[in-house]
């Protein structure tokens, strides 16, 4: 299995809406007159954005050929090894041109994890799944065998 980091897909956009917050609120704080209540509401505001951003622009998962570890906040969160997973659930959704994929790995013990292109990178995830498959963790692909629809006309 090939070592990488799945990252946040809208990392950069989360730390920018953060920067954003931050800077309109300095700016009321600075150029408008505000009663202080909107102001420690602001400064809340700004806190409470920046909490949100920091753990998305945080998250990630790194996979090694040993493990799986869920990473936020600079902190390693959970670490599940690769001979612990008892099973695991591929789900793969295309509804009106948006496609979807969630792995969900089942330990022997304790909660599942679930790895969703809800928040990472589709095409990460979608590679995740084919290391998965060759682990054997997960069933082979589908194939389009299927004999032909089509009736011969006579």
């Amino acid at each position: 299995m090939t070592s990488r980091t799945l990252r946040a897909a809208n990392a950069l956009l989360y730390a920018s809406s953060v920067l954003l917050v931050i800077a309109a609120i300095l700016y009321c704080a600075f150029y408008k007159e505000m009663p202080a209540w909107q102001l420690w509401g602001g400064v809340a505001l700004s806190i409470g954005a920046a909490i949100w951003g920091l753990y998305y622009v945080t998250l990630s998962y790194r996979v090694t050929a040993d493990e799986i570890s869920y990473h936020s906040y600079f902190r390693c969160r959970r670490r599940l090894y690769w001979s612990e997973i008892a099973n695991a659930e591929l789900e793969s959704t295309d509804a009106n041109g948006l496609a979807c994929c969630h792995i969900t790995l089942h330990p022997r013990e304790g909660a599942p994890l679930r790895i969703s292109s809800e928040v990472l990178q589709l095409d990460e995830v979608q590679e995740l799944a084919e290391d998965l498959r060759s682990k054997g963790l997960l069933p082979a692909a589908p194939t389009s065998d299927a004999p032909p629809t089509d009736t011969p006309t006579s």
